[in-house]
């Protein structure tokens, strides 16, 4: 029961959190014209979001954060409970520094189509290298403190795959950080998915028991929600690659945890 009131408590502060900072960031951002540019090879209907403001995915970012940050110590100390071991609690912080790297490459990548006015920002090549420097950091994190190369494969049991668990990993994070990215689309398109998929993580988490994960589902539910409050059609701003890859790093975060 203590708990489920963390998970709720995280979620109402990410939505709140997120929907008040839409109040100063989306003003905040037409004003120094940080507005997307739409191309013209796309739908003529599509023309008239041409200026919207982007970048957008800062606001969930910091709701997700603070809303996260604030369940998880006050479960903690509530409940008595501690992280499981040092492996998760390294888990934990390297997953959303993974999360934020990965926003940090949206963001170059945003920041280029913004002031250089170059519509395809970061070419291929540029963005996933920076994409594997990023997910190969988090996983050497994970190997120096410890982290095991066994996986559980169905009908099989634990199956320890070796330095092939890590190529693995890495493939699989990156391939699934840009998956989310090409869900980004325009009027809530990749934040109504990732609430949904939040919801299924905090299912999840209930029936592993995982209360630490499923407060940072709920934390990503609401600060989603909060988002939307913004980006329903007519949107009045985007979350741009720095949202879609910031969500993308930390599903994938979920993924290996």
């Amino acid at each position: 029961m203590a708990d489920g009131i963390w998970i709720l408590a995280a979620a109402v502060i990410a939505f709140a959190v997120t929907g008040l900072l839409g109040k100063w960031m989306v003003p905040f951002l037409h004003k120094i014209n940080f507005g997307q540019t739409i191309r013209e090879v796309g739908p003529k209907w599509h023309q008239k979001k041409n200026g919207t403001p982007t970048m957008g995915g800062f606001m969930f970012i910091i709701g997700i954060f603070v809303a996260a940050a604030a369940s998880l110590v006050l479960f903690y100390r509530t409940s008595g409970q501690n992280p499981q071991d040092m492996n998760m609690q390294t888990k934990l912080v390297a997953g959303f520094l993974m999360a934020l790297g990965f926003g940090g490459v949206g963001f170059i990548d945003d920041y280029i189509k913004v002031v250089k006015k170059r519509n395809l920002g970061l070419n291929e090549k540029q963005k996933l290298i920076l994409q594997f420097l990023v997910a190969g950091a988090y996983l050497f994190s994970l190997y120096l403190s410890g982290g095991s190369s066994v996986t559980l494969i169905p009908f099989l049991g634990g199956v320890d795959l070796g330095v092939f668990y890590w190529v693995i990993s890495l493939l699989g994070i990156v391939g699934m950080v840009n998956a989310v990215n090409f869900t980004d689309g325009i009027d809530g398109l990749n934040a109504s998915v990732t609430f949904f998929a939040s919801l299924i993580f905090m299912v999840i988490a209930g029936v592993l028991g995982a209360s630490g994960m499923g407060i940072l589902a709920a934390a990503t539910a609401g600060g989603c929600l909060g988002f939307l409050i913004w980006n329903f059609n007519p949107a009045k701003v985007f979350m741009g690659d720095t949202g879609s890859l910031f969500l993308g790093g930390w599903f994938a975060h979920w993924a290996m945890a």
